[in-house]
């Protein structure tokens, strides 16, 4: 397995940007080495601002000399400074007059009407310098691949920052560094230039068109000739085309789809990155998932991992679950707007550690060591989609799941419309588990469970784990174990004894209908036959389930509000 060589290999450690965009206070990203950094939040959290100030310090244009605009001070307050500092590694070019120090980093502030600066940070020191040059920017450089972007882009010569003038670069490096090479390849090629001279009619064009041009441009010292520069030594590989191919045929770009496209400029990317090692790439996928199916969606996320694994600086933002992996939870990024200024919350295995220990009725249970793992390995796409909600309902399993949001929307709540996402967990065993999951990332998460312990939790151990988690004093818990019938509170709903029983005992007609949907169903799924009865029952009239229901409702909204969360979370 191929394995890069850390010391050689320049990389983005850290960012922190301030007064850019909609970032008002001091959002800090960090990166950590050989695993995926993912952006995950609303629209118009700020995913796409923090990748612009990426992209601003190691893009192709200088950030000395960026023009910006209004919109990219905070707030279009152009009295705002713009403050981006980025931490490095893995450079090799000096620093200090006498070479003396290696580069930590880099520094841009901007003001309106000011000069704005960018200079290099001496690691060592800490000191800057003002003068950045081309080659110490061209050691790490990034690449931004959106859901719009042409491949053309990327695989041509319109700039050197292109992925394939980065490439051929490299080769010409490689290939320069042989006398007796160049030497071998010019003289080859002079013999290919005497065969083309061979055909007349090229011979006579060619002196007819510097005939032309030496006339028409007599004041000028340029003319225009035939020139085959391809083994030129400031050109040796600029001949290179890349084209995708299908069943050997080669085919145009064009022909591709978008998805293709952002595939293959990250599997060109990672060839790059393995094969020169000391050239620093940052690759920067926005939404990856917008033009892809599911399933080509979690084999593009399985992919990725394995080359930010293999050493490839991947950075990408997301609305898909499949490209969320707790295994790569220190690179998990949950951008929010908080007063109309962008916020960051990431954690870490120690961050998780000390919430479980804080939250659990069985301490003991916890280890640093593993509780990634353990996390990493029980979630599934579903539950993960939990962290694109502004509201989580946890419930058992899929009769709470597939009911519920039939009630609420026969009611005028609309889960979906407000961000709200019921998520069944597999048991109660497994509420407080996702709870402390969720809370950590301060979203706003609700739990409904039953009381029917016959077969999953008898003598109450995971109710009452997950009611502790959530701050239910001790003298309250048996109270709450032994209610048989509805029970609503600001953090959590019982369902009495179990979903069905009281569901019966809440709409007069339930039973009946019950009855109906069983024999036109032909099927004994208690799940199934729990959310077509939902869908047949008459909520127009006034009843005690439907007086449940509404509070209910009234409970889940309400515990996005800042205050109830705090009373959640502790």
């Amino acid at each position: 397995m191929f394995v890069f060589e850390e010391t050689k290999m320049p990389r983005l450690v850290s960012i922190t940007i301030e007064g850019f965009r909609s970032i008002s206070d001091q959002v800090v990203i960090n990166f950590p080495e050989k695993k995926p950094v993912v952006f995950i939040g609303e629209n118009n959290s700020g995913k796409s601002n923090i990748i612009r100030a990426i992209e601003l310090m190691f893009g192709e244009f200088h950030p000395k000399y960026k023009k910006l605009e209004d919109y990219d001070h905070y707030g279009r307050d152009t009295s705002n400074q713009i403050t981006i500092e980025a931490t490095v590694t893995g450079f090799s070019e000096r620093l200090g007059r006498r070479g003396e120090f290696s580069c930590g980093g880099f520094k841009f502030e901007a003001k309106k009407g000011e000069e704005t600066k960018f200079s290099a940070i001496q690691a060592e020191d800490k000191n800057e310098n003002k003068y950045v040059s081309s080659a110490l920017r061209e050691e790490l450089l990034c690449v931004v691949v959106n859901s719009e972007q042409n491949l053309n882009f990327q695989l041509s010569y319109s700039s050197k920052y292109s992925l394939l003038s980065k490439v051929t670069k490299a080769f010409h490096d490689k290939l320069t560094g042989d006398k007796k090479r160049v030497e071998k390849l010019k003289s080859f090629f002079e013999s290919i230039k005497a065969t083309f001279m061979e055909v007349e009619e090229f011979n006579v064009f060619n002196e007819n068109m510097s005939s032309i041009a030496s006339t028409v441009l007599s004041n000028m010292t340029h003319a225009l000739a035939f020139n085959f520069s391809a083994y030129d030594p400031s050109n040796y590989f600029k001949t290179l085309r890349v084209h995708p191919t299908e069943h050997g045929e080669t085919r145009a770009f064009e022909e591709l789809g978008t998805g293709q496209q952002q595939i293959l400029a990250l599997s060109f990317a990672h060839a790059y990155a393995k094969s020169f090692l000391g050239q620093g790439l940052i690759f920067i996928l926005d939404e990856p998932e917008a033009h892809l199916h599911p399933l080509a969606q979690k084999w593009l996320a399985k992919k990725m991992f394995k080359m930010a694994e293999d050493g490839l600086q991947i950075i990408l933002t997301t609305h898909s679950p499949y490209f969320v992996d707790l295994n790569y939870l220190e690179g998990i990024n949950l951008i929010r707007k908080d007063s109309e200024t962008t916020l960051n919350i990431n954690q870490n295995a120690s961050s998780l550690f000390n919430h479980c220990l804080n939250t659990a009725s069985n301490p003991q249970k916890t280890n640093e060591e593993t509780i990634v793992p353990f996390y990493a390995n029980n979630s599934t796409s579903h539950i993960l989609s939990g962290f694109f909600a502004n509201i989580i309902v946890l419930v058992e399993g899929p009769t709470e799941e597939l009911a519920l949001p039939i009630y609420f929307e026969k009611l005028g709540f609309d889960p979906t419309e407000f961000g709200v996402e019921i998520i069944g967990v597999g048991g109660k065993g497994n509420l407080a588990k996702w709870w402390r999951l969720f809370t950590l990332y301060q979203i706003p998460t609700f739990i409904c469970f039953d009381n029917d312990y016959k077969e999953d939790d008898e003598k109450g151990f995971k109710r009452k784990d997950a009611l502790k988690a959530i701050g239910i004093k001790d003298e309250e818990l048996d109270g709450i174990l032994g209610i048989e019938t509805w029970s609503i509170s600001d953090s959590f709903c019982v369902f009495g004894t179990d979903f069905e029983t009281t569901m019966r005992a809440s709409f007069a007609d339930y039973s009946d209908i019950e009855k109906q949907t069983i024999e036109t169903l032909g099927s004994s799924s208690k799940n199934l036959i729990a959310r077509e009865t939902a869908r047949r029952i008459d909520l127009g009239q006034v009843s005690d389930g439907r007086k449940k229901m509404e509070a209910l409702i009234r409970q889940i909204r309400s515990s996005s509000n800042p205050e109830t969360f705090a009373c959640q979370s502790r």
